[in-house]
């Protein structure tokens, strides 16, 4: 039966091979070989440091199968009502299509609809056709045009 947990510090060896695979062509570490595991852990700290911020793990089996980042964010818009940002969502190749990605989905909503927030957004990379099957069949939609500048 699968899992669904806030990660912790000792996921992140899991958590930074699980992230490979949403890179594209290459490591998602690539910028950063050889950069101490301290940064990670640091980045961890600071995640946890931020309220609405929480990285989810689902685990079967005491191994961690995929993995996504929550951020509820407060909001001058809509009545003040704050909204919900998911990033860094990826299922293990291996366990695709065993339900692991849509129980994430689902207590990221559950989170987002006690946290009050009217909208959850997330953006996936233009090329992930079966990851936007996945999203459109448990209720996403594409509405918006999405823009990134990378520093």
């Amino acid at each position: 039966m699968t899992e669904i947990r806030t990660a912790t510090e000792s996921d992140i060896p899991r958590l930074r091979e699980l992230y490979d695979q949403l890179a594209l062509g290459g490591s998602a570490d690539e910028k950063q070989q050889g950069e101490p595991a301290g940064n990670y852990s640091r980045a961890f700290s600071d995640i946890n440091a931020l309220p609405g911020c929480e990285v989810i793990v689902a685990e079967e089996k005491g191994r961690i199968i995929g993995t996504a980042m929550l951020m509820i964010v407060p909001n001058l818009t809509h009545g003040a009502l704050p909204w919900a940002i998911v990033e860094n969502v990826v299922v293990d190749s291996d366990s695709r299509g065993t339900g692991a990605g849509k129980l994430l989905m689902e207590y990221i909503s559950e989170k987002s609809r006690k946290a009050g927030c009217y909208k959850i957004q997330l953006m996936s990379d233009k090329r992930r056709n079966e990851a936007h099957k996945f999203y459109q069949a448990i209720g996403y939609n594409a509405t918006a045009e999405g823009f990134r500048l990378y520093l």
